[in-house]
């Protein structure tokens, strides 16, 4: 089996290979099952732009899909998981989505000044700037996503199952289980796509758990930390933790091969971590 022709290039030409028409959001197995049955990608990320302010957290709160073409989206599944569902851009459009904007220095430094002249004199948080907040992300050194192309949908997205293009799952899953809530929907197996490979299900969901329970106790300091834009780096209060050293920190038992492949998954968010307990003592 193929991945459908009229599923690859980009609007409606197979030759652009490198955009994509549809978007793309990664799950675990269960999620996904609650997915259809809801009819709702549920706002789980709460990113973008203003991180420590709890203020905008409801603003920030967002779906999040990639429009990475559907032929190398192996980039993408061992970091967000193995299961995915599929909408075109258009559609995802229409209910309020759109590309996250990736803010480099120097426009990093001039988004930050948009925000900071309303940031102590707008409490309410009701000027109209404070909507494009969860379309931001901050790039820098440590925390550069770019290559996910991002889109995001504040409040999530609530759909029928006419709206849904296609369905992902991995080799050896249970394809039966998803003919109930989602009959008729395209699914694309491990066997149509060539790019898949073992790897990604040497933990299965263990993996998407060990990083939930890391995530409890470390965090990424690009959400937390002042950034110098003159020395190029975080300003660091507190301990600087790496990340092999966090994972001794949380996980006493995991045998080798599972604490690297954790660290492959979390050295794609960050190479250095703080740890949470810590920050919050500073901070008290």
């Amino acid at each position: 089996m193929q991945i459908p022709p009229q599923l690859l290039g980009y609007r409606g030409d197979p030759k652009w290979r490198d955009m994509s028409d549809y978007l793309v959001h990664f799950t675990s197995e269960a999620n996904l099952l609650s997915i259809l049955r809801d009819a709702e990608v549920k706002p789980l990320t709460h990113g973008g732009w203003a991180m420590q302010d709890e203020a905008t957290r409801a603003l920030r709160m967002c779906a999040c899909f990639s429009e990475i073409p559907i032929d190398v989206l192996d980039r993408l599944t061992a970091r967000r998981g193995h299961f995915g569902i599929g909408f075109t851009n258009e559609f995802v459009r229409s209910q309020g989505g759109g590309r996250l904007w990736y803010a480099e220095e120097p426009q990093r430094t001039l988004v930050f000044n948009a925000f900071r002249h309303i940031y102590f004199s707008d409490a309410a948080r009701t000027n109209p700037l404070w909507q494009l907040v969860p379309f931001f992300d901050s790039v820098t050194p440590g925390h550069d996503f770019s290559w996910e192309r991002e889109w995001r949908v504040p409040g999530g997205l609530t759909f029928s199952l006419s709206d849904v293009q296609f369905l992902i799952v991995p080799r050896g899953a249970d394809v039966a289980v998803f003919q109930n809530p989602a009959p008729n929907v395209p699914l694309l197996t491990a066997e149509s796509k060539e790019f898949w490979s073992e790897v990604f299900f040497a933990l299965g969901e263990d993996e998407d758990r060990l990083v939930d329970e890391f995530l409890k106790t470390f965090g990424d300091p690009n959400g937390l930390l002042s950034w110098d834009s003159e020395d190029k780096a975080y300003f660091w209060p507190l301990p600087s933790w790496n990340t092999m050293d966090a994972i001794g920190e949380c996980f006493q038992h995991l045998d080798d091969d599972a604490e690297i492949r954790l660290a492959q998954r979390l050295e794609g968010i960050s190479s250095e971590w703080v740890l949470l307990a810590e920050f919050a003592q500073i901070n008290e």
